[in-house]
């Protein structure tokens, strides 16, 4: 058991068009993408759909600067990152730190009734040059 992993929490596609992107996956699978909100600070739309425990993503960009957009001019649509759902955030922010991974943004964000969650959650990025080429997100939920 691990110190601080709970479970895959989300796998996270970007995609010109999210709504259209998860039609054609209701239409080839039959899942229903339950989900959607937007990010206004981070330029970003989301669908999503549970999967078991973990959520399925198509994330789109609301303005052509933001991080979704750039990332799609550069790679093409496709995978964007992986979320891991942790506990003892703080703990771990720290070992990455003496570890020399590089995090980002620099402190936790935390975000209040976004969709599937209860509650509040914190989150924070793996850049993907510390980690073999992948963006990672680490989510803890906050119990209230």
């Amino acid at each position: 058991m691990s110190e601080y992993l709970v479970g895959l929490e989300e796998v996270a596609i970007a995609v010109e068009d999210a709504k259209k992107t998860a039609e054609e996956f209701t239409m080839l699978f039959g899942i229903d993408f339950d989900y959607e909100w937007e990010l206004p600070d981070e330029k970003l739309f989301v669908k999503s759909a549970k999967i078991g425990d973990t959520q399925l993503q198509f994330i789109e960009s609301t303005y052509p600067d933001g991080v979704v957009a750039k990332f799609i001019q550069k790679r093409g649509e496709g995978l964007n990152h992986i979320a891991l759902k942790v506990k003892n955030l703080d703990a771990l922010i720290e070992k990455l730190q003496k570890n020399n991974i590089k995090l980002i943004p620099q402190q936790p964000i935390e975000v209040n009734k976004l969709p599937p969650f209860n509650g509040a959650i914190r989150y924070i990025f793996i850049h993907p040059s510390s980690f073999h080429g992948v963006l990672i997100e680490l989510i803890e939920e906050i119990k209230t």
